[in-house]
């Protein structure tokens, strides 16, 4: 039988308290953005996971955006998915959301929604390097705290090779941001590209 949430917790509190954390070679990694020692914290027990933001697409970020035609956050669509705009300035020149027009998670996607979805991630990262100076997109799935499922993507400036791969998204936490305005600006030229690669409809500011 598969271990509950409190078998898992009781198991590997059991060997913290006998071995401790296992140590990491983070500090050793070229992309590592930090020097010196991190502390882990205590692990806490399982609690109750708390209702995700905008249930049953009630009160949805997303779907009010998406239903208000707010083009200062989509800047391209098509019948089965967005790409929003983060909504603070960010360091890294591609940050962005992609988002099924339909409120759902992962888990509940329709299928065909599922299909356009994982083209249009090749397809993005293609029309992103034709028009920017990245050499490819990260992808990640985060936003436990939202039902709409949205994944993050980001790239580094060509080059930049201490920023590659596990912790691109914690350099971008880190550096100094550039106005919202110019990573709109370089959004809008990717969804022009991307309008000729994938269709769809690039939403300018």
């Amino acid at each position: 039988m598969p271990e509950t949430s409190q078998e898992w917790f009781a198991r590997v509190s059991a060997e913290i308290d006998r071995s401790g954390y296992l140590g990491s070679d983070w500090g050793r990694w070229s992309s590592w953005p930090f020097a010196g020692e991190l502390t882990p914290k205590p692990l806490q027990a399982p609690a109750a996971e708390p209702q995700r933001g905008g249930l049953g697409g009630i009160d949805c970020f997303v779907c009010d955006k998406l239903a208000a035609g707010d083009r200062s956050y989509i800047f391209w669509q098509d019948e089965h998915a967005i790409l929003g705009v983060p909504a603070e300035p960010r360091a890294l020149p591609f940050a962005a959301f992609l988002m099924p027009r339909t409120h759902a998670d992962l888990a509940d996607l329709p299928m065909a929604t599922a299909a356009r979805m994982g083209e249009l991630l090749t397809l993005i990262e293609r029309a992103a390097i034709d028009v920017l100076d990245i050499p490819r997109i990260q992808v990640a799935r985060w936003g436990d705290g939202g039902e709409h499922l949205h994944w993050w993507l980001f790239a580094r400036p060509t080059g930049m090779l201490q920023l590659r791969g596990t912790f691109l998204s914690h350099w971008d936490d880190i550096l100094p941001p550039r106005p919202l305005e110019d990573l709109r600006a370089d959004l809008d030229l990717v969804a022009a590209r991307l309008v000729e690669l994938a269709g769809g409809e690039a939403s300018q500011s």
